[in-house]
């Protein structure tokens, strides 16, 4: 039987990588998780997401703007969002490739970007 990885297990490092890179570019962080103690049994898809979409936001945002990792959850599912306030929003090509990898994506020209993973329970 293979244990389950805690969300904090992942999440924590990539964090303090995120408040650092934020840090120094003046771009505010917010950390939005109501249960850091969820498994997770397979963390690589969870931590290529976020890595993959944390480089995505800071290269979208400038001093001023802002990140915010969140989760929430239910009886099926887990969901894990990269939300960025940047300027610059999805191009039409970026957003479907992101959809047909099986990502929920909100990009709209003037408002926040959020790409979302859900993972099965």
């Amino acid at each position: 039987m293979k244990l389950m990885t805690h969300l904090i297990d992942i999440i924590s490092p990539i964090y303090q990588d995120l408040l650092k890179s934020c840090e120094r570019r003046k771009i505010s962080v917010n950390l939005d998780v109501q249960d850091l103690t969820i498994g997770i049994a397979d963390p690589e898809p969870t931590e290529k997401f976020l890595r993959t979409e944390i480089r995505r936001a800071l290269r979208n945002c400038t001093a001023g703007d802002k990140i915010t990792l969140s989760e929430s959850d239910n009886a099926d599912f887990i969901k894990l969002s990269v939300k960025n306030s940047g300027r610059h929003t999805l191009l039409a090509d970026e957003k479907a490739k992101l959809i047909a990898a099986g990502y929920e994506v909100r990009a709209r020209f003037g408002y926040d970007t959020i790409v979302s993973l859900k993972i099965a329970r």
